[in-house]
């Protein structure tokens, strides 16, 4: 992956979450998912806060042709949340969650890794 200095600091720029490369801190524990049989390491980490630094992130790849990879929960067992190379859009971050209690529907962002909701 060739993404020149200036157009990593710009993704960084657009989006509210972070972007970490192999040499910054905590790249290796952001790699991590659930089955640590699958030991691959994207060129580039984009921990989202919003549905917007999602799409950012989407253009950002689809400019600089890169694969993407999408890390929820990082449950998925055979491992396609993470990517050699390519850009991982992690979601991690994003556990909000809306309940209506009238209309008896709840709303969870993607970063929630279990939940359970009893009606009653």
């Amino acid at each position: 992956m060739m993404v020149k200095e200036a157009e990593l600091a710009e993704l960084r720029k657009a989006i509210r979450g972070s972007v970490l490369t192999p040499g910054d801190i905590g790249y290796a524990a952001a790699r991590q998912i659930f089955n640590a049989m699958i030991d691959c390491r994207p060129a580039l980490i984009a921990r989202c806060a919003t549905a917007a630094d999602i799409r950012a992130c989407v253009g950002f790849a689809q400019a600089h042709g890169l694969v993407v990879s999408v890390c929820s929960g990082g449950h998925n067992v055979s491992g396609k949340a993470v990517i050699d190379g390519g850009l991982m859009i992690d979601l991690s971050l994003m556990k909000g969650c809306r309940i209506d209690p009238v209309r008896r529907t709840a709303r969870a962002e993607p970063g929630h890794r279990r939940w359970s909701i009893a009606w009653s």
